[in-house]
């Protein structure tokens, strides 16, 4: 089986591309570059909502995008996210959260440290000290990134996406150009 490739399209497109004003085809790039970047950030921080076992309005904001120099760079920077924010429910075993199961001996109570409610645990048997309990950090998925797992997916959607973007945005800008 032989494949072949017509490239007389891409010498075309390749050419017409040349003949733009490079302000045009910077602005053109630079907002394929955003959109584009924009779809990876978005499918990353689905990824680690998925490996972290919490909710995707965690990592929504946590997940950060810019512009490097020659390529895009996706970070993930997030707290450690306090039980109390998963909406856990106290019953005669401990503390129920949906989805989680239930944390034995532990109680929901006004923490003096975090001025909030908060899911609290005992240290021994003795009435104090206690600690406050949190659920995972979604950054920690990102940073064991599973075999290059997420940088694969953004990169894929970035193969997938970028050129077709790219002639939508010089499309857009050409038509406000002739529309004038």
């Amino acid at each position: 089986m032989t494949l072949s490739i017509d490239t007389r399209d891409f010498r075309a497109l390749g050419a017409a591309m040349h003949r733009l004003p490079s302000d045009l085809k910077a602005k053109a790039f630079r907002s394929a570059v955003n959109h584009t970047g924009k779809k990876a950030r978005t499918q990353v921080a689905r990824l680690a909502a998925k490996y972290s076992g919490l909710p995707y309005r965690f990592t929504r904001d946590a997940a950060k995008m810019s512009l490097a120099g020659d390529g895009i760079e996706i970070r993930l920077r997030s707290k450690w996210v306090r039980l109390i924010e998963l909406a856990p429910s106290q019953n005669s075993k401990g503390v129920s959260i949906r989805g989680r199961g239930t944390t034995r001996s532990a109680f929901i109570a006004y923490s003096n440290r975090s001025k909030d409610f908060a899911v609290m645990s005992r240290k021994g048997k003795s009435r104090t000290p206690v600690r406050e309990l949190y659920a995972a950090n979604p950054a920690h998925a990102m940073g064991a990134d599973r075999h290059g797992e997420f940088e694969r997916l953004a990169q894929s959607i970035m193969d997938r996406d970028f050129a077709a973007r790219l002639l939508h945005e010089v499309d857009r800008r050409l038509t406000r150009l002739s529309g004038r």
